[in-house]
């Protein structure tokens, strides 16, 4: 009889711990506003293909505060939106020089 008891107790148990970390990811999301968040893009030399780009956009989601990186090897870019908070625009090129590429800022078209 205690067996039957503690299936169903687990199971509401992980159930409550499901949805308390749901919550708690929701709140984290919404600390984030678009007052928060800086974009800076990137030229970066090297990229030949899809698999480069891939690279480097591996490289840039390790950096803590990247948001959302967007790499582009036919226009040798990268365009990164990221929580000045968290990193800074120096962390983010220095993860895409330790890559075989390499990064600087683009300058501005006049």
């Amino acid at each position: 009889m205690k067996k039957l008891l503690v299936l169903p107790v687990l199971a509401l148990f992980l159930i409550s711990f499901q949805a308390n970390a749901q919550s708690n990811n929701k709140e984290v999301q919404k600390e984030v506003t678009s007052k928060d968040v800086k974009t800076v893009t990137l030229k970066v030399t090297g990229m030949t293909c899809m698999s480069c780009s891939n690279h480097v956009m591996k490289a840039l989601k390790k950096v803590e505060g990247v948001i959302e990186p967007l790499v582009e090897y036919k226009e040798d870019r990268a365009v990164v939106t990221f929580n000045p908070k968290l990193t800074t625009v120096e962390a983010i090129i220095k993860a895409i020089n330790e890559t075989p590429y390499t990064a600087s800022l683009m300058k501005p078209k006049s």
